[in-house]
């Protein structure tokens, strides 16, 4: 399918179909969000895959019983603030830098990660380093929508939870937030793309109105 045509078929799935989701597709969908850009490359996401009928019904709960959340599959998006922190972001930069990405000398690098709030979100505190892991994983999951698009299937971002219940449900460890839900699979249902606001009060060129 060309790029194009998943960005226009996709809309949001509430229901779905009672068959299970290839392996195969649903690991597709994961490699796409995989693959998704990041800070610095820091890559502050996890995703975990929920099958079980009993745990999905029991994260639903935690949803306030949003019954859309009831699908075959659920990824459960996490994000890990402590990848953000100096000596993980240095890791990841370095690494760049070694790959050839970027002309960055050591002492380059040293100072823009100690001394600049604007590469390094950790200055700021854990509140930023959070808010800058929900960023990437959003960027993440676009991409794991488009990718379910693509093989057929459909998703729905959930993001009216209570992380907390959430996160007490899959007994995640405490570095570790949970982000959004992403239910996924076959959809029982072909509604039309929603409305969008015109492209022309949405888009300026050179300067704003």
């Amino acid at each position: 399918m060309e790029l194009d045509d998943a960005i226009l078929k996709r809309v949001s799935i509430r229901r779905w179909k009672p068959v299970p989701v290839e392996k195969e597709k649903i690991e597709k969908v994961l490699e796409a969000g995989r693959r998704a850009p990041s800070w610095g490359n820091t890559q502050p996401w996890r995703f975990i895959v929920v099958q079980d009928k009993e745990k999905i019904a029991e994260i639903a709960q935690a949803a306030g019983g949003q019954p859309h959340i009831n699908a075959p599959v659920l990824i459960v998006c996490c994000g890990v603030p402590n990848d953000l922190s100096r000596q993980q972001h240095r890791a990841a930069l370095a690494h760049l830098r070694d790959m050839g990405v970027m002309d960055w000398t050591d002492e380059f690098l040293d100072q823009a990660i100690i001394g600049s709030e604007v590469f390094a979100p950790y200055h700021l505190g854990e509140r930023v380093m959070k808010a800058k892991a929900s960023e990437n994983i959003m960027i993440a999951m676009a991409y794991m929508t488009l990718e379910a698009v693509n093989q057929g299937l459909g998703t729905c971002w959930v993001g009216a939870i209570t992380p907390e219940k959430v996160h007490k449900a899959l007994n995640l460890p405490d570095d570790i937030f949970v982000h959004e839900l992403l239910p996924l699979g076959y959809p029982d249902e072909d509604p039309k793309p929603r409305p969008r606001k015109d492209f022309n009060k949405i888009v300026f060129w050179e300067k704003y109105k």
